[in-house]
């Protein structure tokens, strides 16, 4: 008895186990299918490897194609009684015998032609335009120096500052000096002719050639012991105290390099 309970044992482990291995290959089976739906990349290199392809796997049947099918029209027969037209009979016009008439028909009369008729041409004169004087410049005309009332006017470039050169005083001096022309440009004679100078508190009279330093016909006035600003006027008149030039009015200047205004009469006229 207890060596057949033993082998009963045993059978039933052994059923048992395989029934446990059956199991387990089930879910195994159940497994690989859900990871080839779920993830068919990770499944692809171990069907690559085992040397299963795409066509292997699955049979892909062939996609139906559509067919044009012709429809042939069929004749329909409509029976008797129907509402379609029946041919009747239409009598014609008796046909007549007798020859024909002629008729005049009146032709269309010519109608005149209106011929155009346009003068000839006749040929318009060019006007030729008359020639332009045109002025020729001639030379430029030449300056005219207006004549002076008085026979003397000072030089063109007087007055002229400069620095004191003919006394010793240096710059404490202030004077006004000069010389007088005659037509030719020579000194006129000395004792002809005197300069007045007044204004600033000056007035003199002073005899022209009696300062050589300025030249043979020159004269010299010292107005203050320093270099001021002061305005003073100037004239040129004969020995005996007629005018023979106009009013200059002049202005001395604040400088020890220019303490001495040089002022020249030249003669113009006679």
């Amino acid at each position: 008895m207890a060596t057949r309970r033993g082998r009963r044992g045993c059978v039933t482990v052994l059923l048992n186990l395989i029934s446990l291995m059956v199991v387990v290959l089930i879910l195994l089976a159940i497994a690989g299918v859900v990871a080839v739906v779920a993830a068919p990349d990770l499944v692809a290199p171990v069907t690559e490897a085992l040397g299963i392809t795409a066509a292997e796997e699955e049979e892909i049947p062939p996609t139906p194609t559509s067919v044009a099918v012709a429809f042939v029209p069929t004749s329909t027969v409509t029976p008797p009684g129907s509402d379609d037209l029946r041919p009747t009979w239409t009598p014609q016009a008796p046909i007549s015998t007798a020859p024909p008439t002629a008729t005049n028909t009146r032709r269309p009369t010519a109608e005149p032609t209106i011929t155009v008729t346009f003068p000839p041409a006749t040929n318009t004169p060019t006007i030729t335009p008359s020639p332009t004087a045109t002025d020729t410049p001639g030379p430029p005309p030449t300056a005219t120096v207006t004549r002076s009332p008085y026979p003397f006017t000072k030089s063109d470039t007087s007055p002229i500052y400069l620095q004191n050169f003919a006394n010793n005083a240096g710059c404490n001096w202030l004077g006004i000096a000069g010389e007088v022309l005659n037509l030719e440009g020579n000194p006129v004679g000395a004792g002809q002719y005197q300069v007045h100078i007044w204004g600033s508190g000056i007035e003199a009279r002073v005899p022209v050639g009696g300062a050589p330093a300025y030249g043979p016909s020159g004269y010299e006035q010292f107005v203050f012991n320093a270099p001021v600003i002061r305005d003073y006027n100037v004239q040129l008149e004969t020995g005996s105290g007629s005018a023979v030039s106009q009013i200059y009015a002049v202005q001395t200047r604040a400088s020890c390099n220019q303490n001495l205004l040089l002022l020249n009469f030249v003669q113009n006229h006679s």
